[in-house]
């Protein structure tokens, strides 16, 4: 026998959330990967799926580092305008969120997720900085050394739109510590054309305010009914293109901040204040 709404609701309060699904997987509940939401005052309780809140795991030496690189740049104070950060991210057609909302006691089909194990993605590379933003890259599935350089980098606008701005060579370069971005041919081909801001510190994407932007925009595409991969570029080029200027000085005008933060919690990631 099924157990009704109000029944769950009791049980759930002793279990965990792992354990009551199996449990309900027995009873009936055969769809796959649904998350239901309940409330518990006024009638809303959700289940979800558990994300990492806390961060990457960080090694000693990489909090030290992490602190170094912070405690460093707080004392050189760099311009942030013309430093360039940049990175490459994977938008997802089946959205990334695992969460479904529904009114209470609604049990129809389409309060349920029904997610393949493998969701069509496509993956792009960009770069932001004040007063400019770079084109839109679709990366290939692989990237390497070669193709960073020949198809991600080159074709963006990096060096000519930031040589207009600041004059050539007169600005920094930030990516992270990829095999693929620090690899010889790639440093010596950066070296011609740019200065690279040194020493990223690894396992760090809460340092890049690129990596909020990219959330800020997964969000956004979430809220649109995507079908097709061919569909999520075009709706991913949108969304880029129609990026609010004041959002992205806002988010590299955070870099004093989340270098203080870093600072104050002794090289620790700084997830969850930005």
């Amino acid at each position: 026998m099924i157990q009704s709404l109000e029944e769950i609701n009791e049980e759930i309060k002793e279990k965990s959330i792992r354990v009551k699904i199996i449990e309900l997987r027995s009873q009936g509940w055969t769809r796959k990967n649904f998350r239901t939401i309940i409330n518990q005052h006024q009638k809303v309780r959700y289940w979800e799926k558990k994300f990492n809140t806390t961060g990457p795991l960080l090694s000693e030496r990489q909090k030290e580092r992490r602190l170094l690189f912070a405690k460093h740049h707080l004392e050189k104070k760099y311009r942030l305008a013309k430093v360039v950060f940049s990175d490459e991210t994977w938008f997802y057609l089946e959205g990334s969120c695992g969460k479904i909302w529904r009114q209470w006691g609604e049990l129809e089909d389409s309060v349920f997720e029904n997610l393949s194990k493998f969701s069509p993605k496509v993956m792009f590379f960009g770069g932001i900085a004040y007063d400019w933003i770079s084109t839109l890259i679709k990366c290939p599935k692989r990237v390497n050394a070669e193709s960073y350089r020949k198809c991600l980098v080159s074709k963006c606008g990096l060096f000519t739109g930031m040589d207009n701005l600041h004059g050539e060579k007169n600005w920094l370069f930030m990516q992270d510590g990829a095999p693929a971005h620090t690899a010889k041919t790639t440093i010596t081909y950066l070296e011609k054309k740019c200065k690279i801001l040194q020493n990223w510190p690894a396992n760090s994407p809460d340092l890049n305010p690129i990596e909020n932007l990219w959330g800020i925009m997964s969000r956004r595409l979430n809220e649109i009914d995507i079908k097709t991969v061919k569909n999520l570029e075009k709706v991913v080029r949108e969304v880029w293109k129609n990026i609010d200027w004041l959002m992205i000085e806002n988010l590299i005008n955070s870099m004093e901040r989340r270098l203080k933060l870093v600072v104050q919690l002794k090289g620790d990631c700084i997830n969850g204040y930005f």
